[in-house]
């Protein structure tokens, strides 16, 4: 499945690390649908563990809520309080 302008359909994961810190990680749509025929039983992929497909095409730095809010105000999302 891709997109109008026929790139991949990506979208993004925001995964809590803990002590405050968000990490988004972003992943290809096509990848992660084809999860169920690597996970069955007698196909040559069924040995591969769920580490293995759900690797990102991008990781981003791990970073706290109020760098993530510098960075909106930055790009003209929001605006500074």
């Amino acid at each position: 499945m891709l997109m109008d302008g026929g790139q991949p359909i990506t979208f993004a994961e925001w995964g809590y690390l803990g002590k405050g810190r968000f990490q988004r990680r972003d992943f290809r749509f096509e990848v992660l649908t084809q999860m169920s025929s690597f996970s069955r039983e007698g196909t040559l992929f069924a040995h591969l563990g769920k580490h293995e497909i759900f690797t990102p095409i991008k990781e981003y730095r791990p970073m706290t809520a109020r760098e993530l809010a510098s960075l909106a105000v930055d790009v003209g999302l929001g605006k500074a309080i």
